[in-house]
């Protein structure tokens, strides 16, 4: 069985009055009860959260809403999940335009002016979209700069907020289409029957033609803010007939109005159409003529399971807070709002089928986010060449090959893109020369966000073309895997050992019988390796490990780490090619030199772009910066890949803004960059003081343990034996 599993959240109003002194209690409960849900219906693949994120739609809300999501990804990090964010725009998520401009005027009246209505749709210039497009702006620049794991397929529609999006997991895919239904809620007042949604909108998002793109999955979920019921009679009728025809979508999932509710209906012996509301995350709502202030306070879990013979099935896990007797707030499973089971699910709701499921892939490439399942990569891709006779990475079915938004301007911290991968050509050859020797790993270092999951990606789709497809790949995240399974040695190698059958095919059954056996964890995933998993492979198996030293510090560490070196001197493994990505400068991990992977071969070390990569990157943004910009880029951050990005990013879709002009010390472009180092900094009292004895001018004295946690997070260097610096002028802007 497959199973594709989400958390649903909706209307947090960040900005709302009294939110400052109320959530900090709710964020704990609700953290608790996250921890608790795992257990239950964990790891998450998905985070939907359906509108009103903010309260006003200002920058600074949104801002903060950042630093409000932040907290919860690391809790999802902690448990094994990593989670992709997709949103759409609520009623709350825009700045409302002056009430007396004549356009606002006209799309109140929205119904009765078909002038307007084709005005509307007919063009992006039109003045009605231009309206639009500046209400929802604080919205549009937080979605393409926010921090959070992203979909590498998803293209963005009409109007802002409006988009397509795939979500694969072992070769089962999920279309999910977001629609804005607030564009006509611009102001206060009761809207409730008076808005609407376009099939444009949906056509727009799914690159064209909105049927045939969701039979290009096996499900497919519709968001937006508002219930059918908030739209006209008329346009509700349009949805019916043009978007939410019967079985297209497993459920339209949307907020609002603040309570849970689960709609199916069938009519005419034709399928279902089913509507998922969820709760506010953070509602508080004034009655009655003494003012009484309500609390609401859920979210919900959810999940599509495709099973073996051909059926799909949907559960919903809804959770709300309610008051004990006790006086205090606590989350509970709603069963007020639903009938559930003993495992505090709703029952398992059949759902169409938009194609014939996909056999499960044999992967190929390294996960991007949201693609990781207890850690484990399982992709199915197919090597497409784009008009620059590049490979890149994109669905199996290669209908789907006109480019997406993401390709033409991605954002940083995007998925992998070979027309965005800037080639380091010296240290790509040198692991592709290692990976041709079975006694070779290859030891990718680098600091954070400079590119190791990258080179990785390029590295296996260099094996795949050279191997004509021949070769298995295993792929793995050290970091995504559990806090009780990192703790127990024989539980994580028993674990890595199910993972690597899984992404080859291999017979599950053969690590039950060999853990019932005798022998150490060691001795049973080698054999399982040798006798099961490398007789099947017909040139090598690669197996990619990325953050190899997160066990670092773990009691286990010299067991697994002396695993990993046994593996690349066994003659009886001659198949097998290791590729090991780690932030920790390696010379911390080799304490025990015979006994350590990373000794066997040079880490290849991935550091700064230099500036003709830089010049490169512009010219993949298609920027035309003066040797000025380029001159201050590299003074203040160097060649940090994920950060030059980052401003090439900016200066694009802000019309080719010259860099000068972003990055000054009066800009906010680096501001939740910097915020989220200065909170891991004050966090950790010993880096903190280390890093203030730092500049970027001259260098100074660190203890080892304090140097290797600075240097692994990109914030300081070595500039000569036992002396460090800050790595870029940028981090003198640190709050410290």
């Amino acid at each position: 069985m497959r199973t594709i599993r989400w958390l649903h959240f909706t209307d947090f109003h960040q900005g709302m009055q009294a939110q400052s002194r109320l959530w900090p209690g709710v964020r704990d409960i609700l953290f608790e009860d996250i921890k608790r849900l795992h257990e239950r219906c964990g790891p998450w693949d998905l985070v939907v959260f359906t509108g009103d994120l903010t309260q006003r739609g200002s920058a600074d809300e949104f801002a903060r809403f950042n630093d409000t999501l932040a907290p919860l990804w690391h809790l999802f990090e902690s448990l094994g999940s990593s989670p992709v964010l997709l949103t759409v725009p609520g009623n709350h998520d825009l700045v409302r335009p002056d009430k007396n401009l004549p356009e606002t005027l006209l799309l109140n009246q929205w119904d009765k002016f078909d002038m307007v209505r084709q005005d509307f749709w007919k063009s992006p210039e039109s003045r009605y979209r231009k309206l639009i497009a500046d209400a929802f702006k604080n919205y549009t620049q937080w979605w393409d700069e926010h921090p959070f794991p992203r979909l590498p397929h998803f293209h963005a529609g009409v109007l802002p907020g409006d988009f397509a999006a795939t979500l694969e997991k072992d070769g089962f895919y999920l279309g999910i289409v977001g629609l804005n239904s607030a564009f006509l809620q611009l102001g206060a007042g009761d809207y409730e029957g008076r808005l609407a949604l376009d099939v444009r909108q949906f056509h727009g998002a799914c690159q064209g033609d909105g049927p045939a793109w969701m039979r290009r999955h096996e499900c497919g979920l519709l968001m937006t803010h508002h219930p059918p019921s908030w739209l006209s009679p008329q346009n509700r009728d349009h949805v019916n007939a043009e978007i939410h025809t019967p079985g297209r979508f497993a459920a339209h999932m949307f907020g609002h109005m603040h309570d849970h509710a689960l709609t199916t209906m069938a009519m005419g012996a034709a399928e279902v159409r089913r509507s998922l509301q969820g709760t506010s995350l953070f509602g508080l709502e004034a009655w009655g003529e003494h003012n009484t202030v309500e609390r609401r306070h859920g979210y919900a879990a959810g999940a599509i399971e495709l099973t073996d013979d051909g059926q799909a099935f949907l559960r919903i896990w809804p959770r709300v807070a309610r008051k004990h007797a006790a006086g205090h707030w606590r989350i509970i499973q709603d069963l007020e709002s639903y009938e559930l089971e003993d495992d505090q699910a709703t029952p398992r709701e059949s759902v169409a089928l938009l194609r014939a499921p996909q056999p499960r892939p044999r992967p190929v490439s390294t996960s991007t986010a949201g693609d990781t399942h207890h850690g484990a990569t399982r992709l199915a891709h197919s090597h497409i060449t784009d008009d620059s006779g590049m490979f890149f990475v994109g669905p199996t079915d290669t209908s789907d090959t006109s480019p997406s938004n993401e390709s033409r301007v991605q954002p940083p911290g995007a998925g992998f893109h070979t027309k965005w991968h800037i080639h380091r050509k010296d240290e790509e050859q040198i692991a592709l020369n290692y990976l041709t020797n079975a006694t070779a790993p290859v030891v990718l270092w680098g600091p954070e966000k400079f590119g190791k999951t990258w080179t990785l990606n390029y590295l296996l789709n260099c094996v795949h073309q050279q191997d004509a497809g021949a070769e298995s790949i295993v792929s793995i995240n050290f970091d995504a895997f559990t806090h009780e399974v990192r703790n127990d040695y024989n539980l994580f190698i028993e674990e890595l050992a199910y993972l690597i059958v899984e992404a080859v095919g291999g017979p599950e059954d053969a690590v039950q019988k060999l853990w019932k056996g005798r022998g150490s964890a060691n001795h049973k995933i080698t054999r399982l390796l040798r006798e099961h998993v490398l007789p099947s492979v017909n040139t090598r198996l690669v197996m990619a490990l990325d953050r190899v030293d997160n066990i670092w510090g773990s009691p286990f560490k010299d067991d697994c780490f002396g695993m990993l070196r046994a593996w690349a001197q066994n003659p009886n493994l001659a198949k097998l090619r290791l590729i090991l990505s780690i932030s920790t400068t390696p010379s911390r991990l080799i304490d025990r030199p015979n006994t350590s992977p990373f000794n066997l071969t040079p880490p290849i070390v991935l550091g700064d772009f230099t500036l003709d990569q830089v010049r490169e990157l512009a010219v993949r943004y298609g920027l035309h910066w003066s040797d000025q910009d380029f001159a201050q880029v590299m003074e203040l951050i160097g060649g940090h890949p994920y950060l030059v990005r980052h401003v090439m990013h900016r200066s694009i879709i802000t019309g080719g803004t010259a860099a000068t002009e972003l990055i000054g010390e009066s800009t906010s472009l680096f501001d939740d960059f910097l915020a989220r180092y200065s909170r891991r900094l004050h966090n950790d009292p010993q880096l903190l003081d280390g890093i203030r004895n730092l500049r970027s001018e001259s260098a100074a004295a660190l203890s080892p343990d304090v140097s290797h946690q600075l240097e692994s997070a990109g914030l300081a260097v070595e500039e000569e034996a036992g002396l460090f610096r800050l790595r870029y002028r940028l981090y003198e802007r640190l709050r410290l």
